[in-house]
């Protein structure tokens, strides 16, 4: 792929390439599914040359995310110890000690480290985080959170993934989740599919 494309690879078996800018979410029921997701997501942004930024939380915090990504390719230290992906927990990027740090504050982060990714040569900025730290009491300031990062993200060369445990919502806030995101990322089956949310 040409190093302008405004296309990257996905990385999950059947959705193959997305385009920067895309806001994404994908819903999973336990550890192992998580892993299944973002392994492969980051492996992708990895080949395609982008900096990649894991904001974990349980039941896959930083340290076990790491020891994942390391299980799962041979070149993940490097890549850890250059820079190229960083792994941290989610109290380190979206929390302070009030709770959620607000939409704009995190929004912002995301903007500079996508800005930093480029000047240093990356071809973009790849980014997750597994939302099963919120509390109640930050649900509707993390949804406008959510859709300001939808807007905020166009024509900016960011994909994201956001991760939302199952059990933890009901099916009123899966609805609500996936209209905050461009498209939710399904899988029903042995593949994954594009759920289109807009």
């Amino acid at each position: 792929m040409s190093e302008h494309s405004h296309i990257t690879e996905c990385g999950l078996p059947g959705i193959n390439r997305i385009p920067y800018g895309l806001h994404a979410c994908h819903f999973y029921p336990g550890r192992e599914q998580l892993v299944e997701a973002l392994v492969p997501y980051f492996l992708a942004g990895l080949r395609a040359g982008e900096r990649c930024i894991w904001v974990a939380a349980p039941p896959l915090p930083a340290d076990q995310a790491e020891r994942e990504l390391r299980a799962a390719w041979s070149g993940a230290g490097d890549a850890i110890a250059r820079g190229a992906v960083r792994i941290l927990d989610f109290d380190h990027w979206y929390t302070g000690s009030a709770g959620f740090k607000g939409a704009d504050v995190v929004v912002k982060l995301w903007l500079d480290e996508e800005e930093r990714a480029l000047a240093e040569g990356c071809t973009g900025l790849r980014l997750t985080g597994n939302t099963s730290f919120l509390a109640p009491k930050d649900w509707e300031k993390f949804m406008e959170y959510e859709r300001i990062v939808s807007a905020g993200l166009q024509g900016r060369r960011i994909v994201a993934l956001c991760s939302y445990l199952l059990p933890d919502i009901s099916s009123e806030k899966v609805m609500e989740v996936m209209r905050a995101h461009g498209c939710t990322f399904d899988h029903p089956d042995t593949g994954w599919q594009v759920l289109a949310t807009r």
